[in-house]
């Protein structure tokens, strides 16, 4: 028989310990799982809400989200033909950007010379959002963007209105930035600069080619060329380089720009669309 104050018996009553504390925290992670998934959707929808406009902290709450998120119509899209996705690798209910954009099967290289995001590949695959008018017109269309900052990757999303080039918002749901300078894209004021309806800001050209720079300074309405400016973050040089390198790949001709164009000039048949 172990004796208890042996160092045998310490051994064997720690690893006993060991064993049972292990399994307590595996079963309560897997037992949480649904709902640490369930908050995650959550969170992602309030942020696509958000972006739309269609969702304010100070006037909805959560449990509001499931609701208002009927609203918006998700479609899965392929990026490089700009049509909609015919598809079974990926489901439209239980699509996750971030599995995608890690899958092999589902990604694809980046040329050197159109990397300008820094991201090395991209999903062939992507879930976008749509909010219709009353006459069944694109009112706005949420595409996922993301690129390389100073410290991570920003994970973000772009509204635009229904004739592709102004811009309606703009959100990160998920970044690394240091905090009170690159951090400050999240900063409601600095997001809201991008969907002033006063002084809405285009994104893109006639032509559909982006067409933006960033501001140092004040910037007002009365600036000049003020719709293609956007405020620069002081003392976050790189991650306001990162936001403009960004756009300027996922709405050039490596990113949605047939989309766009596809989009708005009625190729895509959003009114019939299923997925």
């Amino acid at each position: 028989m172990l004796q208890r104050d042996s160092v045998g018996g310490t051994f064997t009553i720690a690893a006993i310990l060991c064993v049972v504390c292990s399994i307590i925290v595996s079963a309560t992670a897997v037992g949480l799982r649904p709902i640490k998934q369930k908050n995650e959707q959550l969170a992602f929808q309030r942020e696509v809400l958000k972006v739309l406009g269609l969702y304010e902290a100070d006037k909805n709450t959560p449990d509001q989200i499931p609701e208002l998120f009927k609203k918006v119509k998700p479609l899965l899209v392929n990026i490089d033909t700009g049509k909609l996705a015919e598809t079974d690798a990926v489901n439209i209910d239980t699509f996750d950007l971030k599995e995608v954009s890690s899958n092999p099967e589902l990604i694809e290289e980046i040329p050197a010379e159109k990397d300008l995001a820094g991201i090395g590949t991209r999903e062939k695959i992507t879930k976008i959002y749509l909010l219709m008018k009353e006459d069944g017109t694109i009112d706005q269309m949420v595409l996922p963007v993301r690129g390389k900052g100073l410290w991570s990757t920003m994970w973000g999303l772009l509204s635009l209105d229904g004739d592709g080039k102004t811009v309606r918002g703009l959100t990160f749901y998920q970044d690394g930035e240091t905090p009170g300078l690159g951090g400050e894209i999240n900063n409601a004021r600095w997001q809201a600069s991008w969907s002033n309806p006063e002084c809405p800001k285009v994104i893109l050209n006639d032509a559909g080619e982006v067409n933006i720079s960033f501001y140092k300074g004040a910037l007002n309405c009365e600036t000049p060329n003020s719709e293609h400016l956007f405020e620069a973050l002081g003392g976050a040089t790189i991650t306001t380089r990162g936001v403009e390198t960004m756009m300027y790949y996922w709405l050039g001709d490596h990113g949605y720009k047939t989309l766009i164009e596809n989009l708005t000039s009625g190729e895509v048949k959003v009114a019939q669309a299923t997925r």
